[in-house]
């Protein structure tokens, strides 16, 4: 009988010892950090100031973000100025005066909110620049690596344009607005493709100021200047249909390659498939929104970082997008981010 008290006892104190195991192991099945994060992006506030909602990739970027927002229980708010200029900088200034933990900006140009995202900086707000730099570094950028982008486009036009069967070396440069960063970063990447190509023929540099109206009419300019045109390369792609339809009405698809940058909406894809566009380097806006949201919570997580204390920049990934791959999930529609 002591011998089957003893194992029995024994096996009491195995059993309340796994049970004890047991609960600590429930206790700490809570992922490392998880609630941390949920913590401290709970409840902070952040504001965007696009140039214009009236964007695709600025559409994009917002249904991305939103969903994080409702996710993680952060506020998104969207000052949009419409593509006012003043009306960005009262944007601005507002956000300022609200203190909120994080403005995003989208820059109309290098220079008119340097001296606001300076002032943001210095208020203790942390700012996220997105694919629109100012000549202010900030917290962080995220978006196109510009000078690149210029050097992959002009680099397109450089391969059709110096080939034995070209209808000439001419080519044209459709820039946006000349005082905005793509539009400066951009004509150095295509300086650089030139200085590499000589033969090449530069024949007409014009803003169209992401206008497809303008951009059709300096293209049926130039066309008729230059009736051997052999490429045109542009901005972004819903300004450059303006040149597809140029090209078209004079009855020159198979003669003027179209290249163009663009977020990677459908309609991107579309002007592909109905021949307005030839080639269009593709920065995917959901990809480009993801990669700002994980920038957001980034920022959120620490504030003991001071604002401006440290300046990351991360250059998205780009697709050559033609008509053999105008498909799929280089088209996004707007409806399947939300």
């Amino acid at each position: 009988m002591a011998i089957l008290r003893t194992i029995l006892a024994a096996g009491i104190a195995v059993a309340a010892l796994c049970g004890a195991a047991s609960t600590a192991t429930a206790q700490e099945t809570d992922q490392v950090g998880r609630q941390a994060y949920l913590d401290a992006v709970k409840g902070k506030k952040v504001i965007f100031i696009p140039i214009s909602q009236g964007f695709d990739l600025n559409q994009a970027w917002v249904a991305v973000w939103q969903r994080h927002a409702a996710r993680y229980g952060f506020s998104l708010e969207v000052r949009d100025p419409n593509g006012d200029t003043n009306a960005g900088i009262r944007a601005m200034q507002g956000a300022i005066a609200e203190k909120p933990d994080l403005i995003i900006v989208q820059n109309p140009d290098v220079q008119t909110y340097a001296r606001l995202l300076k002032q943001a900086q210095q208020a203790g707000i942390k700012v996220l620049q997105v694919n629109m730099q100012s000549a202010t570094q900030t917290d962080s950028y995220v978006g196109n690596d510009w000078i690149e982008m210029g050097k992959l486009e002009m680099g397109e036009l450089a391969k059709t344009c110096t080939a034995p069967n070209a209808p000439s070396h001419k080519v044209v440069w459709l820039a946006g607005v000349q005082t905005g960063a793509a539009n400066i970063y951009m004509r150095t990447g295509i300086d650089a493709v030139l200085k590499q190509y000589p033969q090449l023929q530069l024949v007409s540099d014009q803003p169209a100021d992401y206008s497809s109206e303008k951009a059709r009419q300096i293209t049926e300019t130039v066309l008729q200047q230059h009736p051997d045109l052999c490429g045109i390369m542009g901005i972004w792609d819903n300004a450059e249909v303006g040149a597809g339809a140029a090209v078209a009405a004079a009855g020159k698809q198979d003669q003027v390659t179209i290249v163009t940058n663009g977020a990677g909406s459908d309609t991107g894809c579309q002007s592909i498939k109905n021949g307005l566009l030839d080639v269009i380097f593709n920065f995917n806006a959901p990809v480009q929104g993801e990669i700002a949201a994980q920038q957001i919570s980034e920022l959120l997580q620490h504030p003991d970082h001071k604002a401006g204390s440290e300046k990351t920049i991360f250059f998205g990934p780009v697709t050559r997008v033609d008509k053999n791959n105008a498909t799929g999930r280089n088209c996004w529609k707007i409806d399947e981010l939300k």
